[in-house]
């Protein structure tokens, strides 16, 4: 992943302008004399990069082999609702489509920001069913993008 590397004391005077560029997929690391201090991610990101690392730490909660329902993921507070879906995902049960949509945000966005961060993106179903509920998925978001207009 690139980032851009700012001064501690130009984040101080450009704070606005740096917090904007991170929402926009711009990862900066503050520098303290010429030294990496912190690191400022979008907060989607962040609970990506904790996703991934949380399906690589392994024993993750068995998975329901039909692949993931939305009452599994009811009452689920974001970080866990990020690593269920991530773990279904990387099990290859579940397309990115559909994962995008237990997330609630667009699946441009999530294959950009995966691209961005070096998840590896599964394209193309394996298999007919995955390919049916990715046109279903599909419909719905066409739907409700059509209803909020």
């Amino acid at each position: 992943m690139e980032y851009v590397r700012v001064r501690k004391t130009d984040l101080a005077r450009n704070t606005s302008q740096i917090i904007r560029n991170v929402l926009r997929g711009q990862p900066t690391v503050i520098e303290n004399h010429g030294q990496p201090e912190v690191a400022i991610v979008d907060v989607i990101d962040y609970l990506l990069l904790r996703a991934v690392t949380h399906f690589h730490a392994g024993d993750p909660r068995p998975l329901d082999p039909k692949g993931p329902g939305e009452a599994e993921f009811a009452g689920l507070d974001s970080q866990a609702r990020y690593n269920r879906a991530m773990d279904y995902y990387l099990s290859e049960q579940c397309s990115s489509g559909r994962m995008a949509e237990l997330l609630q945000i667009p699946w441009a966005d999530l294959r950009e920001r995966f691209n961005r961060l070096g998840v590896p993106l599964f394209l193309g179903p394996g298999s007919i069913e995955e390919a049916r509920e990715d046109a279903e998925n599909a419909r719905r978001w066409a739907e409700t993008a059509r209803q909020m207009k």
